[in-house]
């Protein structure tokens, strides 16, 4: 699975370099807040507000956040970092327009992790076991109204397949209960489940970790949707472009790899068929997902960085909309229906609604957007409702996309409608065997030869040449789109 050699020379690529980048590019876009913060819920108030309220919402860093126990965090906390469609861009070279196309191209690339010394690992440079750990101290927020403390949001749950002992990585939510328990919440469908319950039929408990900060790319890279079982350490390198550094972990055995520059490390065990009650937690469908009874981390280790910073994202928010959640699917989606229909242009998930996705198609045949409709539906992704529109509508205008559904499409044909597909529970309309309503609006004209009503518009010429400066001289202080 991974190489067994010193890794890469020269800069690499972590949340702190990201940063350090962003912040020299963008200094108005990295907001460091000194003012002491409350963990519950005023850190995520400060985020939500940031993104509703300005053009383009910022990396919060929080230098005092007062913890859920009343304590100082001794961590900074980092927020917001995938709130900006831009942001992601710019982590992962692309263009606003072009996200989708670069993900899906570099979702099929597979780079080999490598593996260095303890002793090089940043994340190792504080260790703690035993009576040290202290979930306690860690700047986790308590995100929503109803959640019952504080939670990682932002880490990857890490198991490994005993079959094949490949990797597997996923963002699962982790209530922090006690100093030493974290209650997880591992979807039934989940990959990390299957591993979960691959070990306990073996008759043992789970080795996992949780790993919370890295560069955003290696984020993306680690949120692919891929096949069971297949390396998310392979992916995240495909992404970023060069190989994950990884390190042995200091408890789970010489065998269990975990990323050597990430900012935390959290070792534990999960417990041979017990379980605990998690929840409710404020989910990326911004409804309550419910309490459940869920597995939960013996934690016997805390590593990180000696200036290690927390990340958390908001689910429901621009983290998720404009970020990890979107970003994944647009890649994934784009992906599959290029090669059902190659007249695809586009793919975007709006952050209107998570379980959105519009397609772009450049329509030569009728038969096309239903094939791309019936495509979408059938993925195992909690994508509930699928909309097609032509070349000319641009689909990250939400006023257009409005225009074209009411002005091309006829639902008495034009609307698919799939009931008992795949559907995620945290849907509220989906029925307790994990199973909805999924549909599709062709908002599409007749394909060529067929005439349609011409679409009005300004000569481009004219548009051009206009510049609102010449004709309102203070145009320049109102913010633009």
């Amino acid at each position: 699975m991974v190489d067994q050699r010193i890794g890469h020379q020269g800069q690499v690529k972590d949340l702190r370099s990201f940063l350090r980048e962003y912040e020299d590019a963008h200094p108005a876009l990295v907001a460091r807040i000194t003012r002491e913060v409350s963990a519950r819920w005023e850190a995520s108030a400060i985020a939500v507000k940031a993104e509703k309220d300005l053009k383009e919402a910022p990396v919060l860093v929080l230098d005092r956040l007062r913890t859920a126990d009343g304590r100082i965090s001794p961590f900074p906390s980092v927020l917001d970092l995938f709130a900006s469609r831009h942001r992601c861009a710019f982590a992962l070279g692309s263009g606003y327009h072009r996200l989708a196309h670069d993900m899906s191209e570099r979702r099929s690339y597979r780079i080999k992790p490598v593996v260095i010394g303890r002793a090089e690992a940043p994340v190792k440079e504080v260790v703690k076991t035993g009576g040290s750990v202290d979930l306690g101290e860690l700047p986790a927020i308590v995100h929503a109204a109803w959640d019952p403390g504080p939670y990682v949001s932002a880490g990857f749950l890490t198991t490994y397949d005993p079959d094949t002992h490949i990797d597997n990585c996923a963002l699962q939510r982790g209530w922090l209960y006690n100093e030493r328990e974290i209650r997880i919440c591992v979807e039934r469908y989940s990959h990390n489940h299957w591993n979960i319950r691959k070990w306990e039929e073996r008759g043992e408990s789970a080795r996992v970790a949780f790993w919370v900060g890295h560069h955003p790319a290696v984020y993306l890279g680690a949120e692919a949707r891929l096949g069971y079982p297949e390396s998310h350490w392979e992916a995240a390198g495909g992404l970023v472009g060069e190989p994950l550094r990884l390190a042995p972990s200091e408890t789970l055995g010489e065998d269990f790899f975990v990323p050597a520059d990430a900012e935390f490390v959290i070792e534990g065990i999960v417990a041979r068929g017990q379980v605990k009650p998690e929840g409710p937690f404020g989910e990326y469908t911004r409804y309550f997902g419910g309490q459940r009874l869920s597995p939960y981390l013996e934690v016997t280790c805390i590593s990180h960085r000696r200036d290690a910073h927390w990340l958390s994202i908001i689910p429901g928010y621009g983290d998720e909309g404009y970020g990890l959640g979107a970003l994944r699917r647009e890649g994934y989606v784009l992906d599959v229906v290029k090669r059902v229909v190659p007249q695809v242009t586009n793919v975007y998930r709006p952050m209107s609604c998570p379980h959105h996705i519009y397609v772009q198609i450049r329509k030569t045949q009728d038969w096309q957007p239903r094939s791309v409709i019936m495509a979408v539906l059938s993925m195992p992704e909690a994508i509930k409702h699928v909309f097609v529109f032509d070349e000319d509508v641009n689909i990250f205008d939400e006023q257009e996309v409005l225009w074209a559904i009411g002005t091309r499409s006829d639902w008495s044909k034009d609307l698919i409608v799939v009931p008992d597909l795949f559907a995620t529970s945290l849907d509220p309309t989906t029925t307790g065997r994990g199973l909805g309503t999924r549909a599709g609006i062709d908002c599409t004209k007749p394909a060529p030869p067929a005439l349609y009503e011409q679409r009005s518009f300004i000569p481009p010429s004219v548009m051009e040449q206009i510049k609102l400066e010449d004709f309102f001289p203070d145009s320049s202080k109102v913010p633009r789109r």
